[in-house]
């Protein structure tokens, strides 16, 4: 290209120097390689690889943990036996009343003492669980059904001047204490007061009326914890007692039970009423046969004997073994008669009694939560490293035995009459 002189270029402006710009174009002359850097070739890119996706990791499963608690084998619990209840005014016609105020006291203190209750059935069957920390504890009643005893009130909850209203209002302000009691009842005169006034009860003038409430009362016990058993019609003394007059004192204990329920329209609680003796005055027949009679006795629904109780003797102090224990014998079981002297002794032995424990089971997977053969194994796992130890391990609704290197599901034993 040829080099144009610097003053003809001055001459051009506007559209003058395009006009000249363009004629050199055709010319062959570029241009723009005058005034334009030279471009350098473009490569053809090479397309990148298509990303192989990974794969969704899958979630890490949590450890899924059971907690047991654990019933110590050679558990022992205090059955405390009760009979009347007064007013705190009213003077005590014999060592078997309990003003309420001092009933209160006796349930706050063995619940500082780290007692809890369980039903005497739940004792007897080996099936009774506390809280882990708490020791297992049983309260009876004699002589039932006195309306100081149990007497329920308009709002369907039982008189605070009654027992087991002092009971059932400290189980409401410590449910960790629990509600439950045991009632043998002499039916044939034992007399059910079904009006109260004030503090006071008294038997009505309907005496169909009476025995209607009766019966409602039974109800309310059934469904509420209070178990009915037997002490016989009219309170025998046993070992004066013709044996041909057992049975029948037995049987027709066991048969109005029943009639009050029927006239109450709850009939259909009969089936779960147990089958328990507690021996009036604490004495056994004179005689084997006599004997026999009550070991074998059989209630209207076929139910052998569960248990028989002794006690009275207010000076004994024995607690009475677990169904676990070697030493219990379900037809010889004792009971401590309820008194200041008692109570005191009970608070005594309360650290040496063992507590019910805590063991955590695992891992597992959730979906072997109920796996009996997988618990088992856990169990044994846990006592094999002394993180736990053996006893009856209560596990969701199933209960294992875990003893001399086994471990059992458990369920209660089948009674056969001896």
């Amino acid at each position: 290209m040829k080099k144009i002189p610097r003053n003809v270029l001055m001459k051009f402006t506007g559209i003058t120097l395009w006009v000249f710009l363009a004629a050199q174009l055709l010319s062959g002359c570029s241009v723009a390689q005058s005034f334009m850097p030279t471009e350098t070739p473009t490569s053809t890119a090479t397309p990148l690889p298509t990303a192989t996706p990974l794969p969704t990791p899958t979630p890490t499963e949590v450890p899924f943990y059971l907690d047991a608690a654990v019933m110590p084998l050679n558990q022992q619990a205090p059955i405390l036996l009760y009979h009347r209840f007064i007013p705190d005014w009213e003077a005590k016609e014999a060592i078997t009343f309990t003003r309420l105020s001092e009933f209160k006291n006796d349930l706050q203190k063995l619940y500082d003492s780290g007692f809890s209750l369980v039903s005497l059935k739940s004792w007897i069957d080996g099936t009774y669980l506390v809280p882990p920390g708490k020791k297992p504890l049983v309260i009876t009643i004699d002589d039932f059904w006195f309306a100081d005893q149990i007497y329920i009130s308009e709002d369907g909850t039982p008189s605070p001047y009654s027992g087991i209203g002092v009971l059932w209002r400290f189980a409401q302000e410590h449910p960790d204490f629990g509600f439950s009691a045991a009632g043998f009842s002499n039916m044939g005169d034992k007399y059910y007061g079904d009006r109260q006034i004030g503090d006071k009860f008294f038997y009505g003038d309907n005496q169909d009326a009476m025995w209607l409430k009766l019966g409602q009362t039974i109800a309310w016990a059934i469904e509420n914890g209070v178990e009915p058993y037997n002490h016989l019609l009219q309170h025998p003394m046993l070992s004066k007692t013709a044996v041909k007059d057992i049975q029948w004192q037995i049987e027709e204990n066991d048969r109005l039970t029943r009639y009050y329920l029927e006239l109450a329209g709850r009939g259909d609680l009969i089936p779960r009423l147990g089958n328990m003796i507690a021996l009036p005055f604490g004495e056994w027949p004179a005689t084997y046969s006599g004997i026999e009679i009550i070991k074998k006795y059989q209630n209207q629904e076929g139910k052998p004997v569960e248990a028989i109780f002794e006690a009275y003797l207010y000076a004994d102090k024995e607690l009475t073994p677990s169904a676990f224990s070697n030493d219990f014998n379900r037809y010889n079981l004792a009971r401590l008669t309820a008194s200041e002297i008692m109570t005191q002794w009970l608070l005594q032995q309360a650290p040496d009694l063992p507590d019910a424990q805590s063991c955590r089971l695992g891992p597992l997977a959730q979906n072997q939560a109920d796996d009996q053969a997988v618990i088992q194994g856990l169990i044994s796992a846990a006592i094999q490293s002394g993180s736990c130890f053996e006893g009856a391990y209560h596990v969701g609704e199933q209960i294992f035995l875990a003893r001399d290197g086994e471990v059992v599901p458990y369920s209660p034993p089948s009674i056969i009459a001896p």
